[in-house]
């Protein structure tokens, strides 16, 4: 099976056709909708796993968007240049990036930084930009997501991320909507294999994606490592356990969840905010948040807090367009959750969209919901994160109130 995230215009109907199912069929996988009638965008829909936008096998012929020669792949990168920073802007602090174009793909390798001191952890973060105007389906024959390969400057293997780990060996799909992308993120504690701390000297980070079709698309970039531990930027500690629900109560798990408190006009209490403001205009109470208080700008919104490891979620909020003067919006907007284990490394995204001005309501408020699926055995936190990514000629700016995060079943 696969998950189907309802976008603006579906009826369940539609849906069960596009799917070869009957309407009691498609309701029958999905006894959790009570209603036929009311469904929301966003909501997440269980459908066979049935061909869609496959990826390819490696003979496939790519597509003219995704052309491997290099000029059209220099144009797919121009093409998306906004995406892309609009990508970079949301994943900041970072120190050196690369790009690659793998049919219809982009591939955005992160890393913190290009130079690190002995024993500073490599941070090390995969984002899969879906380029292709539709849905794309990634299949994988465990679950294992990606492949991370450290290579010394003759080119002999130094670290390997799936040496020795366990994988389930169950398959799975994951579905990258138009316009939408999925990230995965892991760390190097500059080990080798056999678990003790590298030279120093230049070492070549070496990224793939191992779903079906994808596995011999390796992204780069160089490092240096450099003597001595640096006092300036140290080793990420481990965070004290962060104490973890200990039962599904169903309760609103955000603090602050309406906006109502604000430590300053761009600061709400319990959230981190960038190029935020506080708004009057609220769904309900006193106050919400507007992201893009300068909308030229990126925004983000997030709140971290603690997770039932293997509980689903559902996350719902109001969202509305601000519109300046009436003059269409040319934004991005997105919300997804992170998933952290103890040490602070991601293992499990839930992301929903981004969706375009088209599919918010000029000034009005509407309804917005989506769950999160099983939470990864191994997580200790949930990082729920909006985010406002506008293009040339933005005006607009778009208000978020009465946010929930319950816990549905475990």
């Amino acid at each position: 099976m696969a998950i189907y995230v309802v976008r603006s215009g579906d009826t369940l109907a539609a849906i069960a056709a596009r799917y070869g199912l009957t309407l009691e069929q498609l309701l029958e996988l999905n006894p959790q909708i009570t209603d036929p009638n009311i469904i929301l965008v966003g909501q997440e829909v269980t459908v066979p796993d049935q061909p869609g936008t496959t990826a390819p096998s490696p003979t496939t012929p790519p597509t003219s968007q995704a052309a491997t020669n290099q000029s059209g792949a220099q144009a797919v990168l121009r093409a998306n240049r906004n995406r892309i920073n609009a990508v970079l802007e949301a994943a900041r602090p970072y120190g050196a990036y690369a790009t690659k174009v793998v049919d219809d793909l982009i591939y955005l390798l992160v890393l913190n930084d290009d130079e690190f001191r002995q024993g500073q952890r490599v941070r090390i973060r995969l984002y899969k930009i879906n380029v292709s105007g539709q849905e794309i389906r990634l299949r994988y024959t465990t679950g294992q997501r990606l492949e991370i390969v450290v290579r010394d400057a003759r080119n002999n293997e130094v670290w390997r991320y799936s040496r020795g780990r366990n994988f389930t060996q169950a398959s799975g799909t994951v579905i990258i909507g138009r316009n939408a992308f999925a990230i995965y993120e892991n760390n190097w504690d500059q080990e080798n294999n056999a678990g003790r701390q590298v030279p120093t000297g230049r070492y070549t980070i070496n990224v793939s994606n191992v779903a079906r079709g994808y596995r011999d698309e390796i992204i780069s970039i160089p490092i240096q490592i450099v003597g001595g531990v640096s006092p300036t930027t140290p080793p990420r500690p481990t965070p004290s356990p962060t104490p973890r629900p200990g039962q599904c109560t169903g309760q609103n798990l955000l603090s602050n969840p309406s906006f109502e408190n604000w430590s300053s006009s761009s600061r709400p209490r319990n959230w981190s905010a960038t190029n935020v403001v506080r708004t009057d205009e609220a769904y309900s109470g006193s106050y919400a948040a507007l992201l893009g208080s300068t909308p030229n700008r990126n925004a983000t919104l997030s709140q971290e807090i603690p997770i039932l490891a293997g509980s689903n979620n559902r996350v719902s909020f109001r969202v509305a367009e601000n519109v300046e003067r009436g003059r269409q919006g040319n934004f991005e907007f997105g919300v997804q959750v992170l998933f952290r284990n103890r040490s602070g490394t991601v293992v499990g995204v839930a992301p929903q969209g981004p969706f375009s001005p088209a599919l918010l309501e000029d000034e009005r408020y509407e309804l917005f919901s989506f769950t999160t699926g099983d939470v990864p055995r191994t997580a200790e936190t949930a990082e729920l994160m909006f985010t406002f990514n506008p293009s040339s000629g933005n005006r607009s700016r778009v208000k978020i109130d009465f946010v929930e995060f319950r816990c549905l079943s475990r």
